[in-house]
């Protein structure tokens, strides 16, 4: 009888681990075309020297469009949610990623705009849905460990499409149309690839050692379970409501500096490297070496977790960041990210070099991914009843401030926006050490039944 119940225990482990690494490897295929897309489109505008009337800004303008509408977008992404079901959220949100890449096949203004909204919208939904299956396989202690597989699943995006783009480009100096042709291509079929996994989710298996012995002993009736319709606002609604809680207050500053360090890895460090190393392929090589950081980070910060603690985590990360910044400030152009011409022309305070680059890409990608794994593993327990509304107040400060970041990183000097970095990842370190350290940190978000 107790092997039965261990085996039903074991049994239904093992269908969550599924549910974790078949999400992993979507968001990893839809990811590869999506996030190599955006490492490289301000390059690519700038490569293709007004045509159709595209410039290097339309790139930073339209990563703007799309994250601010996926902040918009997280308001209804609860509701959605509840009303299609995870998986099926994710299958249909995924569309306008694979529309979006194909159109970079050959961008007008007006496309690049509105198929960025569309993108937008969606990733508001697939963010949501991604929370919502993380919280719902990971019962108990597994909550650190199934967050770290999937980031891992997910940085692994980073490697797949700039492996590609390294050997594709080679000792290319610029980014020609046949070129740009053949590589969303490919991206696009990777993303098409990656919407068609999605539909090979499974509900997740109850939870419960409750439920394992009724199940292994077969002798207890269990009353057919009622579900209550609540309504599709009603996430809407608890998502307003967890607004106004001291814990999320205290997670506002995190999920600041998680958009502001958005922007800076997926875009501003790329095109920096763009504009000071000759190669096209570099751009690739500081993706990749960022996708290291980021996958490292999956795996030593989920483990690490258990030992030093979420807020642990969190400080070690901080000082990585610190150290990262201060690497970007003495080996980089000030005008790096802003300059109109074919190179940068300030001089930096030591000369330039890939290697020191690839150095910064690792502990770029360890730095924010700590501060990711945390807050995801956070807020799966903080708000583990309701997990989907938690999750889309996180997406929506976080997309509208990497929107607001990218409106200015075309503009701001280097500096400055190191400036930016390093002041919102000291006090977000603070605001969430303060979180994990507290007493009574656990939400309860039942009614109370007290009299």
């Amino acid at each position: 009888y107790q092997r039965r119940v261990r085996g039903i225990m074991v049994s239904r482990s093992w269908q969550r681990l599924y549910n974790i690494n078949v999400m992993g490897i979507g968001f990893m295929l839809v990811f590869s075309a999506f996030i190599t897309a955006s490492f490289i489109e301000s390059i690519v505008f700038k490569d293709m020297q007004g045509k159709n009337g595209i410039t290097k800004k339309t790139a930073f303008y339209s990563l703007a469009i799309i994250y601010g509408f996926l902040g918009v977008a997280n308001w209804f992404s609860p509701a959605i949610v509840k009303k299609l079901g995870s998986k099926w959220a994710l299958v249909l949100s995924s569309l306008p990623y694979v529309g979006f890449i194909f159109a970079m096949y050959e961008p007008y203004i007006s496309s690049v705009f509105v198929l960025s909204a569309l993108l937008g919208c969606g990733g508001g939904v697939m963010w949501t849905a991604n929370g919502e299956i993380i919280a719902r396989n990971s019962p108990g202690e597994t909550k650190a460990k199934h967050t770290g597989i999937f980031w891992s699943w997910f940085n692994t995006s980073m490697l797949l499409g700039n492996v590609f783009l390294f050997f594709y480009l080679g000792d290319s100096e610029a980014i020609t149309s046949k070129e740009r042709h053949v590589i969303y291509m490919v991206l696009g079929t990777l993303c098409t690839l990656g919407m068609l996994a999605f539909l090979f989710l499974r509900p997740p298996p109850p939870g419960g050692e409750e439920e394992a012995l009724e199940e292994a002993s077969g002798s207890i009736q269990r009353a057919p379970q009622v579900e209550v319709d609540e309504g599709v606002l009603q996430p809407i609604k608890d998502a307003i409501s967890f607004c106004g809680t001291w814990q999320m207050g205290l997670l506002y500053m995190p999920f600041i500096f998680t958009g502001v360090s958005l922007n800076f890895w997926s875009s501003v460090f790329v095109t920096i490297v763009g504009e000071v190393f000759a190669k096209r392929s570099y751009i690739a090589l500081a993706g990749i070496a960022t996708g290291i950081g980021e996958i490292s980070a999956g795996f030593i910060w989920g483990r690490l977790t258990t030992k030093i603690g979420r807020h642990g985590v969190v400080m070690c990360s901080t000082v990585i960041n610190c150290i990262l910044y201060y690497l970007a400030f003495i080996s980089f152009p000030f005008d790096a990210a802003t300059t109109t011409t074919s190179r940068a022309t300030d001089t930096p305070i030591i000369e330039s070099n890939i290697y020191l680059t690839l150095v910064m890409g690792v502990l770029l990608g360890l730095g924010d991914g700590g501060f990711n794994v945390s807050i995801y593993a956070n807020l799966s327990t903080v708000f583990e009843h309701k997990p989907a509304p938690a999750f889309a107040v996180f997406k929506f400060v976080q997309s509208l401030m990497g929107a607001g970041a990218f409106l200015y990183c075309g503009s701001l000097l280097l500096p400055f926006q190191l400036a930016i970095l390093a002041v919102t990842c000291l006090i977000a370190c603070f605001s969430f050490t303060f979180l994990e350290r507290f007493p009574q940190h656990v939400l309860i978000v039942l009614p109370s039944t007290e009299e």
